[in-house]
């Protein structure tokens, strides 16, 4: 599934809330660490996660899309469907 990257501005996040959605990374939501926010592709409409710098690591492709680096795991919480997979150059890859 191909994301969707919201813009930050200002420092500030777009809430993602769409599945496939990803917005990041940001500073000031996670202590001292950089975050990036998304809406996993097999999520609901406002099932919002994220994932922090370490231990993930996040590079800005040329073409404005973000790949994540480790994979991202967002287990049922009871609010949202466990997901298990990549976000590579925007698009979503299951594991």
């Amino acid at each position: 599934m191909r994301g969707a990257r919201l813009s930050v501005v200002d420092g500030k996040l777009a809430m993602p809330s769409a599945p496939g959605e990803y917005c990041g990374p940001v500073m000031g939501y996670s202590g001292d660490r950089p975050a990036v926010f998304f809406v996993a592709p097999n999520a609901g409409v406002g099932d919002v996660a994220h994932v922090c710098s370490p231990p993930h690591g996040f590079a800005e492709e040329a073409d404005g899309t973000l790949t994540i680096y480790g994979s991202i795991l967002n287990a049922d919480n009871g609010a949202a469907p466990e997901y298990h997979g990549y976000l590579t150059r925007g698009e979503w890859v299951p594991a």
